[in-house]
């Protein structure tokens, strides 16, 4: 997908591709892969729909086997086609996240 430059420009973190996976709530559904990530949010793909700032818990499961909770915002949502493999693309915004998540987000993001 190719970005809007203005768009692009307003960023503050860049956002990279990942290993990293996470999980919505506190549902027993299986973790799915991130999209891309960066320090300040990340993009995934969902057949859910939420709206625009709802909080949601986030599970977020690092290469290395650690894991952390917290908080993130849906900043935007975009439906997507049928023949797409999901109905939504989502921008997140975390919210609050223990200090060692950051820390070991800030690791992945360097590899």
């Amino acid at each position: 997908m190719e970005e809007n430059n203005s768009y692009k420009d307003r960023r503050r973190f860049p956002r990279l591709p990942s290993q990293v996976y996470y999980r919505i709530g506190k549902s027993q559904s299986l973790r799915q892969r991130v999209s891309n990530i960066s320090l300040g949010g990340l993009r995934i793909y969902s057949d859910t729909r939420w709206d625009i700032d709802e909080e949601v818990e986030l599970e977020l499961h690092f290469p290395n086997g650690f894991f952390g909770k917290g908080s993130a915002r849906v900043v935007w949502i975009k439906e997507l086609p049928p023949d797409s493999g999901a109905s939504y693309d989502l921008g997140l915004e975390f919210l609050e996240f223990p200090d060692e998540v950051i820390k070991e987000l800030t690791k992945a993001l360097k590899n």
